[in-house]
């Protein structure tokens, strides 16, 4: 497996991959926190959610939240707070004891459970508070690694191609329950949860046809990229997941602070954030659920191991209307294998791809050789009136100012009234409706609306009767925005 070339200062940058903990930037009405001058990147980060130990004390459980895996993510991701340990927060010295799954078990989770690797999980409140939630009934916990089907034997493979731990491939479990939709208060994104700072680095691409964070090969590919190279820092896999989650100079600080102490160095006797200790024993909770399986008669979900899609070259992007004529793939199909779309076309920047389950890849491409290029995105003409500008039409028109420059060959968003443009003919319904799928939740009409100078989320909330958070997931941004930026809100 060929490896993108991570630059090697990102060693000393002292930056979280994920948003478990960090963001890029500290954004309007966030908490203020203490980050060391040495981190460049994302700063932690708040989650959003009930603190664990009064789930337990209300011995309460809210059974519909329970059968949704991003529920879990949110009951279980508790706030950032001092590294200082409590009393009661001690880990014990005992290992929490397994079953192994039998050998004669043919099925992916034998496959990967043969090639754990990491160390046993300590006993702590923390892990039983999380097996407690995911055996709460006998088939939730099988029901929620099924949300992985699609996606799980593809992050396998490359956990295998590089030698990694198995348990490396169930990370995405504790993240976002493996939902590439998934979106932090902050920003983070995808099943890997990156944030946008992180994912300039890593080099995937933020386009509004496309988020690579949500792209189930690219972000697969920088997250095991940046887990390389913490395990290659600490020389430890425990501590590689801690850097993932609270960044890799939290982790060293830490190392540092218990040699100075003459206190040993390995991740269960760190001072560390609560999120990040209840981080690490999460994931050996979900490994050790998986070897006992059998022991506790949990019917573990039947995953065909081998990849389902692959990618197909194109020579342009393509609207995705085409694609469900050409494939015979309904639109949440598409989605499904293509979570990185946003709107009504294809990835609009090189190289052009879709992603096909395999048993259409066949008839997709007997098809599309009699489709030409100019064909790919089917358009009506536009006539420029006087006043126009290429944002307003894009606006109308549900594209982008980027996607008309491309249809029209514009070197620039300079226009003149008078000229004809092609606009794309299907846009606006089919952005309107991968967008309602992504959320879960149809919101009815929305319009595009422009950032003016002194707006906030707040205050467009409020003006257009609708939340913070419901325009947090509809744009995929954190509570940063700019004046002159289009976003999309529903209209109650």
């Amino acid at each position: 497996m060929q490896k993108k070339l991570i630059i090697l200062s990102l060693f000393s940058l002292g930056f979280a991959l994920t948003g478990c903990q960090t963001v890029p930037e500290q954004t309007a009405g966030a908490p203020t926190r203490a980050v060391s001058e040495t981190v460049v990147g994302p700063e932690p980060v708040e989650s959003e959610v009930v603190e664990a130990e009064a789930i337990v004390e209300a011995e309460a459980i809210d059974e519909a939240s329970l059968y949704d895996p991003l529920a879990i993510v949110r009951e279980l991701g508790e706030a950032v707070d001092s590294p200082r340990l409590n009393a009661d927060d001690e880990l014990g010295d005992e290992t929490q004891s397994v079953t192994v799954l039998s050998d004669a078990d043919d099925s992916i989770w034998s496959d990967i459970a043969q090639s754990f690797q990491m160390p046993g999980l300590k006993k702590s409140k923390y892990a039983d508070l999380h097996r407690r939630r995911l055996t709460h009934s006998a088939d939730f916990f099988g029901q929620f690694l099924a949300k992985a089907d699609v996606y799980l034997p593809y992050v396998w493979q490359e956990v295998q191609a590089r030698g990694m731990p198995a348990e490396i491939a169930l990370l995405p479990y504790v993240e976002s329950a493996y939902s590439p939709w998934a979106v932090s208060h902050m920003g983070a994104v995808g099943m890997w949860q990156i944030m946008p700072g992180t994912a300039r680095v890593l080099n995937l691409k933020m386009g509004q046809t496309c988020d690579q964070r949500r792209d189930i090969v690219h972000s697969t590919r920088a997250a095991l990229d940046y887990l390389e190279q913490m395990h290659a820092k600490f020389d430890d896999w425990l501590l590689a997941i801690a850097a993932y989650n609270a960044g890799p100079g939290r982790i060293e600080r830490a190392i540092r602070a218990n040699r100075r102490a003459g206190r040993p160095t390995d991740f269960w006797s760190l001072k560390l954030p609560r999120e990040t200790r209840r981080y690490v024993p999460r994931l050996l909770v979900t490994r050790d659920l998986i070897l006992e399986a059998q022991a506790r008669n949990i019917a573990l979900p039947d995953i065909d191991p081998a990849i389902g899609f692959r990618e197909l070259n194109l020579k342009a992007p393509m609207e995705v209307n085409l694609v469900r004529e050409l494939s015979g793939l309904s639109l949440e199909e598409i989605r499904t294998y293509n979570p990185c779309i946003r709107t009504w076309i294809t990835p609009a920047h090189e190289p052009y791809t879709i992603t096909l389950p395999n048993e259409v890849i066949q008839e997709f491409s007997t098809k599309l050789v009699s489709v030409s290029v100019r064909d790919y995105v089917r358009t009506r003409p536009y006539r420029v009136q006087t006043g126009d500008t290429l944002s307003e039409i894009a606006a109308r028109t549900g594209a982008s100012v980027t996607e008309l420059m491309m249809l029209n060959g514009l070197q620039n968003s300079r226009i003149v009234a008078g000229r004809t443009l092609r606009v794309p003919s299907t846009s606006e319904n089919i952005t309107r409706q991968l967008v309602s799928m992504e959320l879960g939740n149809d919101y009815g009409e929305t319009i595009r609306y422009r950032v003016r100078s002194g707006d906030s989320l707040w205050k467009i909330a409020r003006r257009f009767n609708t939340s913070v958070n419901t325009l947090r997931k509809l744009n995929a941004t954190s509570n940063l925005i700019r004046p002159g930026e289009w976003l999309t809100v529903p209209v109650n």
